[in-house]
């Protein structure tokens, strides 16, 4: 905070000092009458369609009036309010101007209600706003909003202002630039224009869009240009548009007659030193005597110098708009914004002996400037252009942190700037340099489903790529950048956390970084309760997050992160052995202003998934949005997402017991027995009469199969609990979310009671066999029965709970049928069986 303080009162300090007497009072709003010389507008009260009006009020008057030798421009407003919300939009008045050389003059406010005018007019209302919109850019150009609050604003209000501003920027010489708009953003009832200038001043102008032609006209040795429409359709926003793309209807006018004039006008207020005094003095003298006798080593240093040694700060007013300030003030405050850097390092290089110029463009317009006229006011940037050794290098000054060697250096896809070197009369060409890639391989090496992840992500920036990343990480420090690199991962995988530090390698000779993060994942797995399997999902987010969210109809070409070059691939490793049963895929999209690839495939127990993806030009054409918009649904919604399904082998699962089983299993074993010894407690009186004088034959024939049967059927059901895992943690938790997980888990505890009730029962009847009681033939029969109902039951609670009928569960159960029909036969007709089971209790 006091950072933050001690910078604005820094720049507020500045902004006095480059404004001189003009702010001796600091900036302030007359009042004044309307100016004389402005020219009549006939009223116009036909009042817009309704469904054309927004946010509850609409302009009936938007009138700007130019005058270009008095160096004034006259503007009346009338708003209409509509609704309550249009009171709530239009309830304040804002007019910013630059007071090192302009002054505002406001002539009247008035709140009309019910046909009846109200004054609002007073100065010392008003109040005076610096101009933040650029702090953040650290930009501080000097201009002030007048912002005036008005009270009392009620729904069909309408109001009315007008003021002027006079005053030009000396810095052009008297020559007259700028663009008139005809068109806003929202509908506009009623919209004059004039530009008044005269004879003998030669103005150039070139018009866009427009919605009809000018009446010019020609009186007291003055021309007049007057632009008048009326109903003018607002021009909505766009998000998506290119900046260069503007649909509104305007006017370019120029006093400057060509190139030449500019590049005249540029070497005038920025020309090029070699003498030196101070430290500059003697820093470029040790650079000179160091590389004397190598030109590149002496220009890679001087680079360095200009764009690591003088940080980027602007203060920009009044004539320092276009004006750079002298190389040895630069030095000596170590700041400055882009003219400021690129004259110190033309100077510098030329001090070297290398030829260098300061050069102008435009970012935004690129090289759509070469549509318009000649004119002082199109560029926003400035670089500088050096020839070495016969070969063009372009160096944007303002960058830092670049990497490579000598003349090795990337430089932005301008398209086209103005170098002001003397005798140039155009525009030059822009030598397009290579630009870099981001390499960018993520690797998943998975154990199991409960052990952690280890999750390596290795990145690999090339030239300009690298450039950004360096500077990033030096202007925002490792720590910040490990912090935002963990929470980037968090919002995919809950539970990561950092396992080492962020690892940085950088060669900046090769201009090639490299940062390498290692993490742990827990729970890395997604439980699918209703298959029992484990899930994994996996998304390219770093190409999703250079395709814009394109909706609704866009009528205008869309812009995209050019230059952007990505190699995504994603490795995930299976270290269980259990492999891959998935096949190789290939995927393509080609098209004129972008391409995309993905190649999906195996080997052994690496499963590779392999992105490509880059735009070959900074927009896609209007009439390729609609395959555009396809495209990127296509791999939003799909190729650039994968997922699989994983059945983990539960005897390769470290074993843990699962408690609640193991409970639940004393219990059954307690009942059972509690049930059994009173069972054969009973007394009975079905078999003969047991004395010593009376033996049961032995065991033999069909009962000794009949004892094996049930022996491997007791086995069987405790194997069956053993291999299928029921008394592992694992099995249980397989199921862990909603209400399907409680099922499943019911069903478990239901299943292991059965299993554990029948090998009880079977052990019960061996007893009785061995013991020849003569209840054992029931109970047998009773076993049988239980077994059936029990796999009944068992095969519909399944399919119930997993929503289909297994075929090896109908086996069972007709395998059981059969098996329990046979028995029971064999015990109701065998001679046998009742000669042999003849002891009762009490025998």
């Amino acid at each position: 905070m006091k950072k933050t303080l001690l910078l604005l009162f820094y720049i507020q300090f500045s902004f006095v000092f480059f404004s001189g007497k003009a702010l001796a009072d600091g900036p302030v709003v007359r009042v004044s009458a309307k100016p004389g010389w402005i020219l009549p507008c006939k009223p116009y009260d036909k009042k817009p369609s309704a469904r054309d009006i927004n946010n509850g009020a609409y302009a009936e008057l938007i009138e700007e009036q130019v005058n270009v030798e008095a160096k004034a421009t006259y503007n009346h407003v009338i708003t209409q309010i509509v609704s309550e919300s249009g009171v709530q939009n239009n309830s304040e008045i804002s007019v910013s101007f630059d007071p090192s050389y302009e002054q505002l003059y406001f002539h009247e406010i008035i709140v009309w209600r019910d046909n009846r005018p109200q004054s609002r007019l007073n100065s010392s209302a008003f109040k005076m706003l610096a101009d933040e919109s650029e702090f953040n850019e650290f930009i501080y150009n000097g201009t002030y909003t007048a912002n005036y609050i008005l009270a009392d604003i009620r729904k069909g209000d309408r109001i009315e202002y007008s003021y002027t501003v006079t005053g030009a920027n000396p810095i052009f010489g008297n020559k007259f630039c700028r663009s008139i708009y005809l068109q806003g953003a929202d509908l506009i009832a009623h919209q004059y224009t004039t530009l008044i200038y005269p004879v003998n001043r030669t103005l150039n102008m070139r018009a866009f869009n427009l919605l009809s032609q000018p009446k010019v006209s020609t009186a007291r040795g003055l021309r007049r240009y007057e632009w008048e429409d009326f109903q003018v359709p607002g021009v909505p926003a766009n998000k998506f548009a290119p900046k260069w793309f503007n649909q509104f209807a305007r006017v370019q006018v120029s006093e400057f007659n060509n190139w030449a004039d500019v590049v005249a006008w540029g070497l005038k207020i920025n020309p090029v030193q070699t003498d030196f005094t101070g430290g500059l003095a003697d820093t470029v003298a040790k650079l000179k005597k160091l590389y004397a006798n190598d030109r590149e080593k002496y220009f890679r240093a001087s680079v360095t110098l200009v764009q690591n040694g003088i940080r980027y700060m602007g203060i920009e007013t009044g004539e320092y708009s276009h004006k750079a300030n002298l190389p040895e003030k630069v030095y000596e405050q170590r700041y400055g914004d882009c003219k400021d850097k690129s004259l110190l390092l033309a100077s510098i290089l030329n001090y070297g002996g290398i030829e260098a110029h300061m050069a102008l463009l435009n970012s935004d317009l690129e090289d759509k400037i070469e549509n318009f006229i000649p004119s002082a006011i199109l560029f926003n940037h400035a670089v500088v252009v050096a020839t070495i050794n016969g070969k063009q290098v372009w160096v944007d000054a303002t960058m830092a942190n670049q990497g490579g060697k000598g003349m090795d250096i990337y430089f932005p896809p301008y398209g086209e700037a103005l170098i002001l070197k003397a005798g140039n009369s155009g525009l030059a060409k822009i030598r397009e340099t290579k630009t870099g890639k981001i390499v960018c391989v993520e690797r998943f090496d998975i154990k199991d489903e409960y052990s952690p992840v280890k999750f390596n992500v290795t990145t690999t920036y090339t030239l300009d790529e690298a450039d950004d990343t360096r500077d990033h990480i030096a202007s925002t420090g490792l720590a910040k950048i490990e912090k935002g690199y963990l929470d980037y991962y968090s919002k995919t995988f809950t539970k990561i956390e950092a396992a080492d530090s962020l690892i940085v390698k950088d060669n900046q000779a090769k201009n090639k970084l490299t940062t390498i993060e290692r993490y742990t994942i827990h729970d890395f797995f997604k439980h699918d309760t209703v298959a029992r399997k484990y899930s994994a999902d996996f998304y390219a987010s770093d190409i999703a997050d250079q395709l814009p969210g394109i909706n609704g109809q866009i009528n205008t070409p869309v812009s995209v992160s050019y230059p952007y070059t990505v190699d995504y691939t994603t490795d995930i490793y299976m270290s269980d052995g259990s492999g891959w049963d998935i096949a190789d895929d290939h995927y393509a999209i080609n098209r004129s202003t972008y391409k995309f690839q993905k190649d999906k495939t195996v080997k052994d127990d690496k499963l590779s998934l392999h992105y490509q993806f880059a735009y070959l030009q900074d927009y896609v054409p209007q009439d390729k949005i609609a395959e555009f918009k396809q495209d990127i649904k296509d791999l939003k919604d799909d190729k650039l997402s994968f997922n699989f399904f994983y059945t983990p082998d539960i005897n390769k699962v470290p074993f843990k017991i699962n408690q609640l089983m193991l409970v639940i299993t004393v219990l059954v074993l307690f009942v059972c027995g509690y049930w059994g010894l009173k069972i054969y407690k009973t007394e009975t009186k079905e078999g003969v009469y047991y004395d010593r004088n009376y033996y049961a034959p032995p065991l033999g024939g069909w009962l000794i199969v009949l004892i094996i049967v049930i022996v491997l059927t007791a086995l069987r059901n405790v194997k069956y609990l053993a291999d299928e895992g029921y008394y592992s943690v694992s099995k249980w938790d397989l199921f862990t979310i909603g209400i399907s997980s409680l099922v499943n888990r019911i069903l478990l505890i239901f299943e292991t009671m059965g299993y554990v009730a029948l090998t009880c029962f079977a052990a019960f009847c061996l007893v009785l066999i061995f013991k020849k009681r003569d209840i054992a033939p029931r109970l047998i029969k009773g076993y049988y029965l239980f077994m059936v109902i029990f796999l009944f039951v068992d095969y519909f609670f399944n399919s119930y709970v997993n929503g289909k009928f297994s075929n090896y569960d109908v086996e069972q159960i007709i395998q059981a049928v059969v098996v329990a029909a046979i028995w029971t036969y064999y015990l109701n007709v065998s001679t046998r069986v009742r000669e042999t089971f003849v002891v009762p209790y009490p025998n």
